[in-house]
């Protein structure tokens, strides 16, 4: 990632049109600064500030800008951020008025890979954002994810801000500052512009539930594909223990842990040499599970914490032939064994595939040649697979961003829920079209496969988009539950697509 370039600009003084004196908006000017510096680690050499007199004029301000960039290169990240009086499709400087629009057109054509302009004004909502993030088949997707230009602002069109008296700042640049430091946002050592966002409203619908004055509904408008990561501190990741061995009867290929509460589980995929009897597999599930009963795999440190010294509760075996049946999941068969803190009665359950061998608990897969002819049938063209399936990622990801855009407007109050529910009507059978269609293609091969199922992630989260505001689901959810599963969903599409950007890049 590049560097983050800042413009800050902070306007009290308003000699030309005789507007009242703001002077806490100089102190915006250092609150926002050290937010940064704090919560996404911009460098100090990197932020500009204009404003520090009180009196910024717009020749000062476009010399600025143009300063700010002038080292700037597209793969940095480019925040203007204003604090001043703002009116009807305008900004107020010392010596006059500007076009917001004009401004954040303006913005929008630097260099940088993608911008975010803040602005914190009376009327501040009046602007629109071009364009809807269309994935192109013929792109990559790193050249489209992270890419173009949101604006955050403090209130509607039609709304006034505010300052927040006790901290000496403006009221929605407080609200800033405690999303850009939030440490709770922080995932793998990533903050996303969504989460900061998110955390805005949060912040100001608290406010507004118990203040009388300066309601203030803030906007988010983006055509940024996805969103933008910010790396914010160093990510070091838990490594669970890689567990392979090889004997003569049997290959174990992957001990996975999936503890559960106090239980210690294991999940041991084997691949069987020869085929064997029902005795035989029984006898190698007993060897195996004497064999892995105290191996340290764990997800995670608490669970290492828990569980560490401890024999397993519960190990499975899945039986399959070969590595195909270890990625596709397609096992043959597979075993169950339990301890003594564990319901006998409910683990070792019978049903008609389930058979006792050597008192070993087996429950066969009596689909597994069925399905292993149809995903392995016929032989696959790589090249072929891989274009339909960035295709269809293509139109979905694209479908996608429309329906956001069409939501946040939703979630900056102004459409109705209603309004939302038929714009997206049509967006709806377009995303359910072609989810089926990717549903459809052929089965990877196994060095595709976690490359397919990434997109194949993203398909189905766009999917999801579909079912909360559809008119046909409306009584599952209330409006609050599906407001809160949409924002969870968009998330996870936008890490969804960090991780393919990572992925395609190996292909």
């Amino acid at each position: 990632m590049g560097h983050i370039k800042t413009l800050l600009v902070g306007v009290c003084e308003y000699p030309a049109t005789h507007s009242p004196s703001l002077p806490l908006c100089k102190n915006d000017l250092y609150a926002v600064r050290s937010a940064l510096m704090d919560g996404l680690k911009v460098d100090s050499n990197d932020i500009m500030m204009c404003g520090m007199s009180g009196i910024v004029s717009s020749k000062e301000l476009v010399l600025s800008i143009v300063q700010s960039l002038s080292t700037a290169t597209d793969e940095d990240t480019f925040i203007f951020y204003f604090s001043g009086h703002g009116g009807k499709n305008c900004l107020a400087l010392s010596d006059g008025l500007i076009q917001l629009q004009e401004l954040i057109d303006t913005i929008e054509k630097a260099i940088t890979k993608n911008k975010i302009i803040i602005l914190d004004s009376c009327h501040a909502g009046g602007f629109t954002v071009n364009g809807v993030p269309q994935m192109d088949i013929a792109e990559t997707v790193d050249s489209f994810a992270g890419h173009g230009y949101a604006v955050l602002a403090s209130c509607g069109a039609d709304q006034n801000a505010g300052f927040n008296q006790e901290r000496n700042i403006s009221l929605y640049t407080s609200f800033l500052c405690d999303a850009l430091t939030a440490r709770f946002l922080i995932r793998k050592g990533r903050k996303t512009l969504e989460a900061i966002n998110e955390a805005i409203f949060h912040y100001a619908a608290a406010w507004n539930r118990i203040s009388h004055v300066n309601i203030q509904q803030p906007i988010f408008r983006s055509n940024i594909g996805g969103t933008i990561f910010f790396e914010v501190e160093e990510y070091n990741p838990y490594n669970v223990t890689q567990i392979y061995e090889e004997t003569d009867k049997y290959i174990i290929y992957a001990v996975e842990p999936v503890h559960h509460g106090l239980a210690k589980r294991l999940s041991v995929k084997v691949i069987l040499r020869f085929d064997n009897s029902m005795e035989e597999i029984a006898d190698i599930a007993t060897e195996i599970r004497k064999k892995v009963l105290y191996y340290e795999v764990h997800q995670n440190e608490i669970a290492e914490a828990r569980h560490k010294g401890n024999p397993a509760n519960i190990v499975w075996c899945y039986f399959g032939y070969d590595e195909d049946d270890m990625i596709d999941p397609n096992y043959f068969c597979h075993t169950t064994w339990v301890d003594d803190t564990q319901d006998k009665n409910w683990w070792y359950r019978k049903s008609k595939n389930v058979i006792f061998a050597s008192d070993v608990h087996i429950q066969v897969n009596s689909s597994y040649k069925m399905i292993k002819n149809l995903m392995h049938g016929d032989a696959v063209d790589k090249e072929k697979l891989i274009a339909q399936t960035r295709g269809y990622t293509s139109k979905l990801v694209s479908v996608g961003e429309k329906y956001i855009r069409i939501y946040r407007e939703f979630r900056n109050n102004t459409i109705s829920e209603e309004q939302l529910i038929e714009d997206v009507a049509p967006l709806n059978k377009e995303i359910a079209s072609l989810f089926f269609k990717q549903s459809d293609l052929p089965v990877p091969p196994k060095e595709l496969h976690y490359w397919a199922q990434i997109h194949t992630r993203i398909a189905c989260t766009i999917h999801d988009f579909s079912l909360f505001y559809d008119k046909n689901n409306l009584s599952t959810w209330k409006s609050e539950n599906r407001r809160f599963l949409m924002d969870s969903s968009i998330k996870r599409y936008e890490a969804d697509l960090e991780e393919l950007k990572e992925v395609d890049r190996t292909i």
